[in-house]
Protein backbone atom coordinates (compact mmCIF):
# COMPACT_ATOMS: atom_id res chain seq x y z
CA UNK A 1 0.00 0.00 0.00
CA UNK A 2 1.39 3.39 -0.97
CA UNK A 3 1.76 6.23 1.51
CA UNK A 4 -0.58 9.14 0.93
CA UNK A 5 0.76 12.66 0.66
CA UNK A 6 -0.62 16.17 0.26
CA UNK A 7 2.40 18.05 -0.98
CA UNK A 8 5.06 17.56 -3.64
CA UNK A 9 8.47 19.24 -3.65
CA UNK A 10 10.24 20.25 -6.85
CA UNK A 11 14.04 20.32 -6.97
CA UNK A 12 16.57 21.20 -9.63
CA UNK A 13 19.56 18.86 -9.33
CA UNK A 14 22.78 19.96 -11.05
CA UNK A 15 26.22 18.39 -11.21
CA UNK A 16 29.03 20.70 -10.12
CA UNK A 17 32.01 21.64 -12.30
CA UNK A 18 30.61 20.09 -15.48
CA UNK A 19 30.43 21.83 -18.86
CA UNK A 20 28.00 21.84 -20.49
CA UNK A 21 25.74 21.85 -17.42
CA UNK A 22 24.03 18.58 -16.56
CA UNK A 23 20.86 18.93 -14.52
CA UNK A 24 17.43 17.41 -13.89
CA UNK A 25 14.25 18.68 -12.32
CA UNK A 26 12.58 16.12 -10.05
CA UNK A 27 9.36 15.97 -8.06
CA UNK A 28 9.21 14.06 -4.77
CA UNK A 29 6.41 13.63 -2.22
CA UNK A 30 6.58 15.15 1.25
CA UNK A 31 6.73 11.66 2.75
CA UNK A 32 10.26 11.08 1.43
CA UNK A 33 13.17 10.80 3.81
CA UNK A 34 16.56 12.22 2.81
CA UNK A 35 17.53 8.64 1.90
CA UNK A 36 14.50 8.35 -0.43
CA UNK A 37 15.47 11.73 -1.91
CA UNK A 38 19.02 10.45 -2.49
CA UNK A 39 17.67 7.34 -4.26
CA UNK A 40 15.38 9.48 -6.46
CA UNK A 41 18.35 11.64 -7.48
CA UNK A 42 20.48 8.57 -8.22
CA UNK A 43 17.69 7.09 -10.35
CA UNK A 44 17.12 10.31 -12.26
CA UNK A 45 20.82 10.91 -12.92
CA UNK A 46 21.50 7.23 -13.87
CA UNK A 47 24.45 7.13 -11.48
CA UNK A 48 23.93 3.62 -10.06
CA UNK A 49 24.40 4.78 -6.45
CA UNK A 50 28.16 5.07 -6.90
CA UNK A 51 28.58 8.52 -5.32
CA UNK A 52 28.66 9.63 -1.72
CA UNK A 53 26.02 12.16 -0.86
CA UNK A 54 25.16 14.83 1.62
CA UNK A 55 22.37 17.31 2.03
CA UNK A 56 22.95 20.52 3.95
CA UNK A 57 20.02 22.61 5.16
CA UNK A 58 20.12 25.94 6.95
CA UNK A 59 17.28 27.15 9.14
CA UNK A 60 16.38 30.62 7.85
CA UNK A 61 15.39 31.85 11.32
CA UNK A 62 18.40 30.85 13.40
CA UNK A 63 21.08 29.98 10.81
CA UNK A 64 21.64 26.48 12.22
CA UNK A 65 23.00 24.05 9.62
CA UNK A 66 22.03 20.40 9.52
CA UNK A 67 23.80 17.80 7.35
CA UNK A 68 22.32 14.45 6.27
CA UNK A 69 23.90 11.53 4.43
CA UNK A 70 27.52 10.63 3.76
CA UNK A 71 29.69 13.75 3.48
CA UNK A 72 32.10 13.98 0.59
CA UNK A 73 33.63 17.41 1.21
CA UNK A 74 36.44 18.13 3.58
CA UNK A 75 34.89 19.89 6.56
CA UNK A 76 35.58 20.67 10.14
CA UNK A 77 33.80 17.55 11.39
CA UNK A 78 33.98 18.69 15.00
CA UNK A 79 31.55 21.53 14.27
CA UNK A 80 29.14 19.48 12.15
CA UNK A 81 27.18 16.37 12.93
CA UNK A 82 26.01 14.30 9.98
CA UNK A 83 22.63 12.66 10.55
CA UNK A 84 21.30 9.44 9.04
CA UNK A 85 19.19 10.35 6.03
CA UNK A 86 16.70 7.51 6.43
CA UNK A 87 15.51 8.84 9.81
CA UNK A 88 14.48 12.35 8.74
CA UNK A 89 11.76 13.49 6.34
CA UNK A 90 12.51 16.23 3.84
CA UNK A 91 9.24 17.94 4.78
CA UNK A 92 10.65 18.64 8.25
CA UNK A 93 13.37 20.79 6.66
CA UNK A 94 11.88 22.18 3.43
CA UNK A 95 8.41 23.14 4.66
CA UNK A 96 7.76 26.85 5.18
CA UNK A 97 5.90 25.91 8.37
CA UNK A 98 9.14 24.55 9.86
CA UNK A 99 11.33 27.53 9.01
Amino acid sequence: MRKRFNQVYQFKIALENIKPPIWRRILVPETYSFWDFHVAIQDEMDSYDCYLHEFETTNSLNGIKTIFGIPYKEKDFESYKTLSGWRYKISDYFSMENQ
